[in-house]
């Protein structure tokens, strides 16, 4: 059935009901009363990361059907834009943003960095990461599982959007936003800025170790090295 890609269709489907969760608040909610607040997001990060495994895993278990081939140049393009990618993940989850993921406490609207050149930062980060990947992975499986990704980490910025302003209030949300956009660098057309906070500067360097991380890991734990379009 499916060709031999019932297994990854599955997979994805449990990934996306799971990534349903956290903007239903009910649920969310009702979990936690369960749980436990540090029970909860233990919990959701190790399931998470279990589903993402076995998505990888279907992903290389399925069927190769060749939708373009392999070539250097866009294993150049993932190589160069994957430190921004990394970058701009980590800034998603270290520096103060009460509208996005990630922490909320101490935003400064006077010095907005990475949120001043986009209001998601971790999303956008994921979004570069698929969006990248795609260019050098051709086989259909890992077309749409970089493409859905990189569909799920766009759309969700609009999600987010919306539970921000149902949770701050459309009043509050517009004032926080003001000098933001889902597309970069537009927010500094509307009167943003992205002066940096010490914040932002733990994002970039530690942004950057992850790529290091990343480079070092990847021949490891996928055969493949991240640079091989450089040789």
């Amino acid at each position: 059935m499916f060709g031999g890609f019932g297994n990854l269709i599955a997979a994805f489907v449990v990934f996306l009901i799971l990534h349903s969760i956290p903007p239903m608040q009910s649920v969310k909610g009702y979990l936690i009363s369960v749980l436990g607040k540090r029970g909860y997001y233990f919990s959701y990060s190790i399931v998470s990361l279990a589903v993402l495994v076995w998505l990888i895993r279907e992903v290389w278990a399925a069927p190769y059907v060749e939708i373009w081939p392999y070539e250097a140049w866009a294993a150049r393009t993932t190589a160069h834009v994957m430190p921004l990618a990394t970058i701009v993940f980590m800034a998603g989850f270290l520096r103060s943003n009460p509208l996005s993921i990630g922490p909320s406490h101490g935003f400064d609207k006077t010095r907005q960095g990475f949120v001043g050149i986009v209001r998601h930062p971790a999303l956008w980060g994921f979004a570069l990461w698929a969006g990248a990947h795609l260019f050098a992975n051709g086989s259909l499986a890992e077309v749409l599982f970089f493409g859905g990704l990189l569909v799920l980490s766009l759309a969700g910025m609009l999600i987010v959007d919306r539970r921000k302003k149902r949770i701050l209030g459309t009043e509050v949300w517009k004032d926080l936003s003001k000098g933001t956009s889902n597309i970069p660098f537009v927010g500094l057309f509307l009167g943003g800025n992205c002066r940096p906070t010490l914040k932002d500067g733990y994002s970039l360097f530690v942004g950057l170790m992850l790529f290091a991380v990343a480079i070092y890991l990847h021949p490891i734990l996928l055969g493949v090295s991240p640079l091989s379009g450089f040789y």
